[in-house]
């Protein structure tokens, strides 16, 4: 004999709100300091000035979870348009290429150098006989 009031519905311990990071209304924030290639820990510390106290592992999982986060079927965000990634180029001087114009070194008189390849051929087809 089951009572009405003795059922439970699975709700007890279900009050207020659901969790939220305090990281989320600085996620923009954070998205825009990492594509202008900060580092963790620098974001971290932009975040401690700002009052918020956390650390640079918190700030990457909190960004990895929220990346992977899949919204119901028409409710996605606009797409984030990316930042055009903008290389530092410094002008290199090209190395000084050798004059090859140059002549090569007479050939020896006591024959070719055993180190050289040789460009005469070892193996070949013999004729019948």
């Amino acid at each position: 004999m089951i009572c009405g009031d003795s059922v439970d519905n699975g709700v007890r311990g279900m009050h207020g709100k659901p969790f939220q990071s305090k990281l989320e209304p600085h996620f923009d924030f954070i998205l825009e300091s990492r594509r202008k290639r900060q580092t963790w820990e620098a974001i971290a510390q932009q975040l401690a000035a700002r009052g918020i106290t956390t650390t640079k592992q918190a700030v990457h999982a909190f960004v990895k979870r929220r990346l992977k986060r899949r919204y119901p079927l028409g409710m996605a965000p606009a797409e984030l348009t990316p930042l055009p990634v903008t290389r530092r180029t410094e002008e290199k001087p090209l190395p000084k290429m050798p004059n090859l114009t140059e002549s090569l070194p007479p050939p020896s008189e006591y024959g070719p150098d055993p180190l050289t390849l040789s460009t005469k051929k070892k193996w070949g087809i013999v004729p019948p006989t």
